[in-house]
């Protein structure tokens, strides 16, 4: 399953995506949630083995792109973004 997450790492909406990962589950932040990249404690980096990947455009206009290179976090263009959804049957968005 593919959650996509556009709100912060600390909202409503990333508490109850945490809650409902499982383990083979993906998380893409988008928006407002590439800011978990300034947060090594939030619990999406740790919480199971789902795959954690960032939108790169998006973190490219947050000014946190580099510093998610620099942590050696998954990025993703567009184009991985639309390869993500054609690879997981089932998508939840956490707005």
């Amino acid at each position: 399953m593919l959650h996509i997450l556009n709100k912060p790492p600390h909202s409503d909406a990333a508490k109850q995506l945490l809650l409902a990962l499982s383990a083979d589950d993906t998380v893409l932040l988008i928006e407002d949630a590439v800011q978990a990249v300034l947060y090594p404690d939030w619990q999406g980096w740790t919480v199971s083995s789902a795959a954690v990947f960032l939108l790169a455009e998006d973190a490219v206009s947050r000014g946190v792109y580099s510093l998610a290179n620099v942590k050696g976090l998954p990025l993703v263009e567009m184009d991985g973004f639309v390869e993500l959804t054609e690879q997981n049957e089932r998508i939840i968005s956490w707005y």
